[in-house]
């Protein structure tokens, strides 16, 4: 009972460190996401969704101000400098709040949408 205890409590670190801190791990949240999609971005809703080939992305690890804040606007404002013309691929982890699906997605040229939104200092990690 204690090793299966021992495995849970490691299993759910795992996937909290999967969501929340994806642009340190490499590969793993594309190879442990339940689906993963590639395409433009045909909408951008503010500075922590996103539509991706047509699926609401909700970037799990990021909270920005929402639009109608001058915070606010500018994370959106940014968000859509940063995929203008791109292609992005999203690994999407299974789980949705609202209509969205929540996940990680990454530019064409590798850096984690979300984490590049952190560095900028235009949002914050959510915990």
């Amino acid at each position: 009972m204690q090793f299966l205890s021992v495995v849970s409590g490691a299993l759910l670190l795992a996937f909290m460190a999967v969501e929340r801190f994806p642009e340190h791990l490499a590969a793993l949240p594309e190879l442990t996401a339940l689906r993963v999609i590639e395409g433009p971005v045909s909408h951008v809703r503010d500075g922590d969704t996103i539509e991706v080939a047509g699926t609401p992305v909700r970037f799990g690890s990021l909270d920005c101000a929402e639009r109608g804040t001058a915070v606010g606007d500018a994370a959106t404002g940014r968000v859509r400098e940063l995929v203008a013309g791109q292609s992005l691929t999203c690994a999407l982890n299974g789980r949705s709040s609202y209509d969205r699906s929540i996940g990680r997605c990454t530019l064409p040229d590798g850096r984690d949408l979300a984490a590049q939104m952190i560095r900028e200092g235009l949002c914050q990690r959510y915990w």
